[in-house]
């Protein structure tokens, strides 16, 4: 073979060896790209994957925490904030008219140590004097003995209602002349109520109390651990009608209401009635009251302004006194603080709200509600 044909299939067989290794090179560089795209993509599905994971352990967490908060508020009073047996849960609320005048006091189980009201109302009725209304979540979780008992006035009749509460009373005031009496309120709203007054029950509900040396009017009682029975004899309602039922919202931790101190609020009724004094404890971070000659202990006072009107009865040396439910201005003090608040009632249920239009938040524990005059001198003072 000559020497220029060797030499050319030399340079072919050299060119064809280049042209394998570029091919080769070609392909080994495909491979790894496409091994490289692969563990990209693999990586980048794990990554999606472990973001999808971290979403779906959020949105779990978020669902989780969310429930044992529905959980939790559903199984605490929907008037302390405080945890309530299972059975009480979502049971309608109870009430009772309690005497106030000065041989009355101390009142029988108003400072329970076990089963104190959970709300205590006072107000004004006739003469300048208070009554008050005891509210309770749990008609099972009474105290022994409730009184003295008194007789319903149209003012506490409606207050009831805003928490949708089966009203216990002895006797009532009746309509005469300009003047719409509790009777006429009970019958026309339909109000679930027990009157000592009218009371058929077998039952041993009422009875009196002689222990105290005071009038007859001063004696009468009721056994709470009858009240169920009772409410069962009249086949009321007992799950309560939350589009009726006032719940009041709670921090989770106790929360000073603002940055104003309040050690002490005075609280007058109005300038024909009493004044009610309390005074804030630092160890156990609780108003008390000895004004009603016991060691009276709230969490929350709150005050509410109203407007009053006074109407007299035909041929009555008194006149009764109404509040008129416009709402208004108020204080709420906790914690040794005390805030302006707002009140009304909206869709049938007494709203606590801030001076910015927010919902308040109370602390958890149990509320005095003075329901003082706008219009007749009803005051409050801080210190």
């Amino acid at each position: 073979m000559k020497k220029t044909t060797k030499k050319i299939i030399s340079v072919l067989l050299a060119l064809a060896i280049v042209a394998s290794c570029f091919a080769l090179g070609t392909l080994v560089k495909k491979e790894y790209d496409r091994r490289e795209a692969e563990k990209a993509a693999e990586l980048a599905r794990q990554e999606a994957e472990r973001k999808r994971q971290e979403e779906e352990a959020r949105r779990k967490a978020e669902e989780e925490e969310k429930r044992r908060i529905e959980e939790d508020r559903r199984t605490r009073n929907p008037f302390t904030g405080l945890k309530m047996a299972e059975s009480a849960i979502g049971q309608r609320p109870v009430c009772f008219m309690v005497e106030n005048t000065y041989d009355a006091r101390p009142q029988w189980g108003m400072d329970d140590p076990k089963y104190s009201p959970d709300i205590i109302l006072e107000a004004e009725v006739e003469y300048g004097i208070t009554r008050t209304m005891w509210i309770f979540a749990d008609f099972n979780a009474l105290p022994e003995m409730i009184g003295p008992m008194r007789s319903a006035r149209p003012p506490y009749v409606l207050f009831s209602q805003l928490f949708d509460a089966i009203y216990i009373h002895w006797g009532q005031s009746d309509s005469a002349g300009a003047y719409i009496g509790a009777s006429e309120i009970i019958a026309r709203d339909g109000v679930n109520n027990i009157n000592q007054l009218t009371y058929w029950g077998r039952t041993k509900l009422y009875d009196r109390n002689f222990e105290r040396n005071v009038a007859l009017e001063h004696t009468g009682i009721v056994y709470g651990k009858n009240v169920p029975a009772a409410i069962e004899e009249y086949g009321y309602r007992t799950e309560a009608n939350l589009d009726k039922l006032t719940k009041f919202e709670f921090t989770d931790e106790a929360t000073p209401m603002s940055d104003k101190q309040c050690n002490e609020i005075t609280v007058t009724i109005s300038e024909r009635s009493w004044t009610k004094n309390w005074k804030y404890n630092k160890s156990d971070k609780l108003y008390h009251t000895e004004d009603f000659l016991n060691n009276l202990t709230r969490k929350n006072i709150l005050v509410l302004y109203d407007y009053t009107e006074y109407i007299t009865k035909p041929y009555a040396h008194f006149a009764y006194c109404n509040y008129l439910f416009v709402g208004g201005d108020g204080k709420l003090a906790s914690e040794g603080t005390v805030m302006d608040i707002k009140w009304d009632v909206e869709d049938g249920k007494l709203v606590i709200r801030d001076l910015d239009g927010n919902v308040v938040n109370f602390n958890r524990g149990k509320t005095w509600i003075g329901w003082i005059s706008s219009n007749y001198g009803g005051r409050i003072e801080i210190k």
